[in-house]
């Protein structure tokens, strides 16, 4: 684990209320603390139910600090580990293919199964491969993502002059393991810029959309004037001394969890009918 050694420890203050690791995606949900829920509510806010999605060669894990943060808060939290990650079983074992499609369509069957497909939007937040994913489930399911929160994303092309990345993924891409099947997508996992765009102006209204990245990202490039473009200052964090996996590994650090806007919206906005 990434998060530190009071993980733990914070883990025994919220309640998993369902762990399974049969036939599916493993997966946590933590319950929400219901005095917090009760003070958001009283204060007008709806804190909405939270997924985290970790990245490529991560776990849940990554994720743990800021779920029980979150689940302190008043919020219901989904953890999960992708196929051939963490405690999950291979793509193969649940029926999906091995790719960023593949990996969408285990998110969708657990959504469904844990009973989070329909009813209020979501907060999705992902890091890195879980960025793109979580870009992806928010294109595919527009009417179900109400805030989106994404840390060092893929999703974006990158620049002919980032030949670490190139000759990496190629690299990758060539090994005998079928996680090589996943990278070889990399770094747009059938992503493109019109739909990403699309979702930014979708959320914009309200401050949806919140980025992170790291400035001396060889993995994703930063792409730091293609996100401000879309979001306001605010909402954009460059954190230029950096790395990839330094920010993927540290997310409890960054204190998003302190974000309201990351993870609640006003009560009074409509509520989804779905």
């Amino acid at each position: 684990s990434h998060c530190g050694t009071d993980a733990p420890a914070r883990a025994t203050e919220a309640t998993v209320v369902d762990v399974v690791s049969s036939g599916r995606l493993w997966h946590a949900v933590l319950r929400a603390d219901p005095t917090a829920a009760a003070a958001a509510v009283a204060r007008g806010a709806e804190p909405l139910r939270v997924v985290l999605l970790h990245g490529i060669l991560q776990s849940c894990s990554c994720w743990l600090e800021v779920a029980c943060a979150l689940s302190l808060r008043g919020h219901e939290v989904l953890l999960l580990d992708w196929p051939h990650h963490g405690r999950s079983p291979t793509a193969a074992q649940i029926g999906v293919a091995m790719s960023a499609d593949g990996f969408l369509l285990s998110l969708e069957r657990l959504l469904a199964a844990v009973g989070w497909a329909h009813g209020p939007p979501l907060a999705l937040a992902g890091c890195s491969l879980g960025g793109v994913l979580a870009l992806k489930y928010a294109c595919a399911h527009p009417a179900r993502v109400a805030r989106l929160t994404l840390v060092a994303p893929a999703g974006l092309s990158e620049p002919a002059w980032n030949l670490p990345f190139h000759v990496l993924s190629r690299l990758v891409g060539s090994l005998p393991h079928k996680l090589a099947e996943l990278c070889r997508q990399t770094p747009t996992y059938g992503v493109n810029e019109e739909e990403v765009v699309a979702v930014a102006e979708r959320l914009r209204p309200e401050g949806g959309l919140r980025v992170v990245v790291a400035g001396c990202d060889l993995v994703h490039t930063p792409h730091e004037a293609f996100w401000t473009s879309l979001v306001p200052p605010s909402n954009f964090s460059l954190h230029r001394l950096t790395s990839h996996w330094w920010l993927c590994s540290h997310l409890f650090g960054l204190r998003l969890h302190e974000e309201p806007g990351c993870w609640e919206r006003s009560a009074a906005q409509p509520r989804s009918r779905l």
